[in-house]
This record gives C-alpha cells, sequence and structure tokens, in this order.
C-alpha cells in the first residue's frame, strides 16, 4: 500500500538481526521484491550470505532517508523498552531508560 502511495521512493530491505550493513539493499519497484523472493534478483545468492534462501529469511523494509538527521555527523537510533502486559484492555508500560546508538 505504502509502494502505491509514494512510487518514486526508495526503499531498503534489511535482515533484522544482523550488523555492519549485511543483507542490506535498496529498491524502488515492488516487482524487484518478487525478483528477490523467486531467487531471480541479482546477486540474490550474496545477499542470503551462503543460507539456504533469501527470501526464507525475514527482512524488513521501510522507506530510505536520503538526508537522514545526523548527531555530530554520525547517524544514530535511538531504543525504548515498552512490556505489554494486556491486550484487553490495552496495558503497556514504558520504560524510563533507553539508549542512543552511534554508528562508526
Amino acid at each position: 500500500e505504502e509502494f502505491r502511495r509514494t512510487p518514486n521512493s526508495t526503499w531498503i530491505m534489511k535482515p533484522p538481526a544482523s550488523a555492519q550493513g549485511k543483507g542490506i539493499f535498496l529498491i524502488n519497484k515492488l516487482a524487484q521484491v518478487k525478483k528477490w523472493a523467486t531467487g531471480q534478483w541479482p546477486n540474490a545468492a550474496g545477499i542470503a550470505m551462503g543460507r539456504p534462501s533469501a527470501a526464507s529469511e525475514a527482512y524488513v523494509v521501510s522507506r530510505y532517508i536520503n538526508n537522514p538527521l545526523l548527531v555530530g555527523g554520525k547517524k544514530f537510533d535511538l531504543r525504548i523498552y515498552v512490556t505489554v502486559t494486556s491486550y484487553r484492555p490495552l496495558k503497556a508500560y514504558i520504560s524510563r531508560l533507553g539508549f542512543a546508538r552511534f554508528c562508526n
């Protein structure tokens, strides 16, 4: 749905539990995801890093930000922790502690 709303956007696909840019690639068409999932994408085997199939792994897709906010010239992300104890009614507790990660 988001692909259709922003047809000229670039998207980043990355495995959720990887580091140092491993397995990350950019797409700008939904058809590219389909090609990747069926192994027809260039370097699909390289993206899978020797694993059985890149498409069998979980990947996170998000819109690529061309000019991200930097702190001291470095990219960063903020982490907060939430504990959900009930869904009906929704009861969630947000920790006052969190942390920031900065790229090298």
